[in-house]
């Protein structure tokens, strides 16, 4: 015997709870703002974003016409694009302009899971609204993998990155880049003081302590000094390549040499070492 019909009300938003005369804006879990809050030219970001529900093709018309129709994004669309760009906001670190949250052991990326139950939308919205993001150029995405030791590969959290074009469009470019180089400066300390805690412990000493604050930092620390060049030997060479993939995992935007050089040293400290 078949379920009970449950009449359902359709408001106007095809049964996902949008009342197009009253859109919600509000995130079950909302930023922390002022003191000790998230940075200003994200909360006015944010703030700004929700007049894209009335003025969709004048505001930002790259995402009125990411479903590739000459017609204005339907009013449900628009509610859930504004919803996740406020939560994405919400946890973006302004140094990188990377969703996540960076910790003495990396970047850590946020699941989409974890982004869309603070919206309060199913996943299948907030899917939806995330492709429409990625098409008009206002976030990008990246599927870093791991490798297993069984040598299959696992897919990790996307990374994704908001736009300094979306900040320009609401006229906080400037704003935007002096904050950056404020939060810039405040990561570099924080990871300063990460890569001296790290080394204490393990009472490395200064050439040790670079390596440490360029993971961090994702840049290098000086000029290389010379060119890398993978192993001849076969089985030093896929021993190379398992750490340059698990590397690759950890620090996206690494450079090539970077990745060699940190390769290189972790096999070298692992290596038995003869007097």
């Amino acid at each position: 015997m078949g379920r009970a019909y449950v009449p359902r009300a359709n408001l106007g938003g095809n049964f996902c709870g949008h009342n197009p005369r009253n859109p919600r804006f509000t995130l079950t879990r909302p930023a922390k703002t002022g003191k000790g809050g998230i940075p200003l030219v994200l909360t006015e970001c944010a703030e700004r974003l929700k007049s894209y529900y009335t003025h969709p093709r004048q505001l930002i018309p790259s995402l009125d016409l990411a479903n590739g129709s000459a017609r204005q994004q339907r009013s449900e669309r628009r509610e859930a694009c504004i919803l996740l760009l406020m939560v994405l906001l919400k946890h973006t670190d302004l140094a990188s302009l990377r969703v996540g949250i960076p910790t003495p052991d990396g970047f850590l990326s946020l699941t989409v899971d974890y982004l869309t139950r603070q919206t309060g939308m199913t996943r299948k919205r907030a899917e939806r609204a995330l492709a429409d993001l990625k098409t008009a150029g206002l976030v990008t995405i990246a599927q870093p993998r791991k490798q297993r030791p069984d040598g299959s590969w696992k897919g990790l959290a996307a990374v994704k990155a908001i736009s300094r074009h979306l900040f320009a469009l609401f006229g906080l470019g400037k704003m935007l880049k002096r904050e950056r180089t404020k939060a810039s400066q405040r990561l570099k300390q924080k990871a300063q003081q990460w890569a001296l805690k790290a080394n204490k412990a393990t009472h490395t000493g200064p050439a040790r302590l670079a390596l440490t604050l360029k993971a961090f930092l994702g840049k290098p620390v000086g000029k290389p000094k010379r060119k890398h060049k993978l192993p001849d030997d076969p089985e030093d060479r896929r021993r190379l390549n398992l750490e340059l993939a698990e590397l690759k995992t950890q620090h996206w935007d690494w450079s090539r040499e970077q990745l060699l050089e940190e390769a290189e040293r972790r096999l070298f400290d692992r290596a038995p070492h003869h007097a």
